[in-house]
């Protein structure tokens, strides 16, 4: 094999990596948290550590390459080897620890040293860029972190988490432990939902009932039953079953006439439904048209669907687009909800993207206020509770405590706009378990 100069460069820098990844990996593995928490501050923060002259020397080898990229890389991936490790073990605590070394002082000093200069410099950008941003994320939800001066966005940090484990650019480590950590969230979400929803209307004392996981009030109950009713235009479950059986054979352009149908909805304002549905249909009959005499596929499928989720979200530009604004602003946001659990009941493998997109969102819109974004904010928990519900391993049932038929109201709203009907608490009782 002929080595070039620049091939012989790059594998010497891999070695280097390929040292410090084992070293932590070893270390988080026999140490105390305390005593790994030490090497990595000596090794990235003071660049001397006389125990470990080897792993000293391999981030040596990296500042004297003055590679930044492959610093940021290394220190990432170092910082989520631990981020696993201590998560798997029930040690998560110790992740707010971790970031608080970037917070030390010495950071900012400017020492004689070229090579310890240039790491400081590079600390200073590291904590000012997204990935460091992205660290923070494990802190939330840690036992005793205080969320009163966060961000409203990182309420919905499992949506967030989705551009780390999503990317193939980022460290395996950083791929999973975002994913341990997103579905973690997700679980407490869907148990702290459960719990609420069954105690309300108990007899135990209102200071024994958990707390409500949204924003909603006690409308999240009216939702839920909603939901749950099977007469309910929001129940969609079935619907979707019905459509995939129906769609079997199908030309790609028979396909969209019917997913036309199955996510039509119909809202109080006429105008406004006839100017979604209008933009709707025009975008989809144009995806693809080439393929509209071809049995329809399961890629095809899942490209149409995401082409649409994209049109009622966010687009590439990363600006929301019409038909969001439409949707959460002009009608009741549980619209834009139900089209996109309809979407997603055709192949579950659509979550991620769709979670990328409700990302996407999240980050635009935190850039506001939480009083000016409660549209917003109603929107993500509406989906949370969607989600729970249609795509969760729980099982709701709704259950009416008292020997009369079920009243028009709550068998299902079949007016437009999906409103949400009165719940008497009194009446009924929501009871879950696992699938």
């Amino acid at each position: 094999m002929f080595w070039t100069a620049d091939r012989i460069y790059s594998q010497g820098i891999e070695q280097a990596q390929k040292r410090i990844y084992e070293f932590f990996l070893d270390a988080v593995r026999r140490k105390s948290p305390d005593q790994v928490l030490v090497d990595f501050r000596n090794l990235f923060i003071n660049f001397s550590d006389s125990s470990n002259p080897e792993i000293t020397q391999a981030l040596d080898q990296i500042l004297t390459a003055y590679n930044e990229k492959e610093f940021f890389y290394t220190l990432r991936r170092c910082c989520y080897i631990l981020i696993n490790n201590w998560t798997v073990s029930n040690k998560r605590v110790y992740i707010q620890s971790l970031i608080d070394i970037f917070k030390h002082p010495s950071i900012h000093k400017k020492p004689k040293s070229i090579k310890l200069r240039t790491l400081r410099i590079w600390l200073q950008m590291f904590v000012s860029s997204e990935d460091f941003q992205s660290l923070q994320l494990f802190t939330l939800h840690l036992e005793g972190h205080g969320s009163h001066d966060q961000n409203w966005g990182n309420r919905f940090a499992s949506y967030l988490l989705a551009y780390q484990y999503t990317n193939p650019a980022s460290p395996q480590e950083q791929r999973q432990a975002a994913n341990l950590l997103a579905q973690k969230m997700k679980d407490k979400f869907k148990f702290d939902l459960a719990m609420y929803t069954a105690r309300v209307g108990t007899q135990s004392a209102p200071q024994n009932h958990p707390s409500n996981p949204t924003s909603l009030s006690n409308n999240v109950l009216n939702l839920v039953t909603l939901m749950l009713t099977k007469k309910s235009v929001l129940n969609c479950q079935q619907l979707a079953v019905n459509f995939l059986e129906n769609i079997e054979g199908l030309s790609y352009q028979d396909f969209k006439v019917g997913l036309l149908k199955y996510i039509d909805f119909s809202m109080a304002d006429a105008e406004i439904s006839e100017t979604v549905q209008t933009k709707l249909h025009n975008g989809l009959w144009d995806l693809k048209s080439n393929h509209h005499d071809q049995p329809v596929s399961a890629l095809l499928i899942l490209k149409t669907a995401k082409y649409l989720i994209s049109e009622i979200t966010i687009s590439d530009r990363e600006q929301p687009t019409e038909l969001f604004n439409i949707l959460l602003h002009h009608t009741n946001p549980i619209n834009l909800v139900m089209l996109l659990v309809k979407l997603l009941l055709l192949n579950e493998s659509i979550r991620p993207f769709l979670e990328l997109r409700v990302a996407s969102i999240i980050k635009y819109y935190s850039q506001y206020s939480e009083s000016k974004c409660k549209s917003v904010i109603a929107f993500i928990d509406m989906l949370n509770i969607a989600l729970a519900i249609y795509a969760g391993e729980t099982r709701y049932n709704l259950v009416r405590m008292t020997p009369y038929e079920l009243s028009d109201s709550s068998e299902g709203n079949t007016q437009s706009d999906s409103q949400i009907s009165s719940f008497d608490t009194r009446e009924y009782r929501i009871f879950s378990q696992i699938r």
